[in-house]
């Protein structure tokens, strides 16, 4: 009888831990399982320049052409100079010139970028395979701008855009552009196949925040897999910035983010 009776005390007792300890172990099942966010600002440039930190290389940009009916040749680019005395050309319309000045792009002599290093003759980065030709667009220099730059833009420099330097549609951070600050950065959720697998990890996304602090483009350039990339970029399309600034004003500008994924 005592032996019964102390078997149903246990009992008793067990259950009612049991009970205390039930909203707890319930609540740990059942809590959801979050990813560890962090944004980092990374300057990507479309024509990927090697440059030190902190060097005015941001925005601008330059075009040029002498009117020719075929489009710019595709060839490589000289260095960047503060001033430039010769304009680059694919076609040199006055081989007798007795001062043969090297070609330079204005812009900060620093800037270092991959096209440099090419032994073909001068031309677009983005041209066409064929025949030299300095392009249609005018004031000297190579492309459809004008200014005796290379490429679509206004200036001396590089690329679309106005002024030197390596333009574009959207800035990357650095030489006067500052990072755009995440204001409103919610976590994503795991997705269920990943946490079933216990699966753990960092998806890296290509991103664009525009100048009313938005995410306008989102992709994945490092991913991870188990739906977990599609979680990342729909959670980071919904983060918000304060815009990046140049001289003051939003410009839209491009950086990327990582997004990792840990089991708490």
């Amino acid at each position: 009888m005592q032996k019964a009776s102390w078997v149903n005390s246990v009992m008793v007792h067990t259950i009612a831990l049991t009970l205390l300890l039930l909203p707890y172990i319930l609540t740990r099942m059942w809590q959801p399982v979050k990813a560890a966010t962090r944004s980092d600002v990374v300057d990507i440039s479309p024509y990927l320049p090697m440059i030190s930190p902190g060097t005015k290389k941001a925005g601008g940009g330059g075009g040029g052409g002498d009117r020719s009916p075929t489009p710019a040749s595709k060839g490589a680019i000289p260095k960047f100079a503060k001033t430039q005395l010769a304009p680059p050309m694919a076609v040199i319309p006055n081989t007798a010139a007795q001062l043969q000045v090297a070609p330079t792009l204005v812009g900060p002599p620093e800037l270092k970028l991959p096209q440099m290093s090419s032994n073909m003759n001068w031309g677009d980065p983005n041209g066409v395979v064929g025949p030299a030709s300095n392009g249609p667009g005018f004031g000297g220099g190579i492309g459809s701008g004008s200014g005796g730059g290379i490429g679509s833009g206004k200036g001396g420099g590089l690329g679309p855009g106005e002024g030197g330097g390596v333009g574009g549609g959207v800035y990357s951070v650095g030489g006067g552009v500052s990072a755009p600050i995440p204001i409103f950065k919610p976590e994503p959720p795991y997705s269920e196949e990943a946490r079933k697998a216990k699966y753990q990890g960092t998806v890296v996304l290509f991103i664009i925040v525009d100048t009313a602090g938005n995410v306008s483009e989102c992709r994945v350039i490092k991913p991870l897999g188990l739906g977990l990339d599609e979680k990342a970029m729909e959670t980071v399309k919904t983060w918000k910035f304060k815009p990046a600034l140049r001289n003051g004003t939003p410009v839209p500008v491009q950086v990327t983010v990582e997004v990792s994924f840990r089991l708490f």
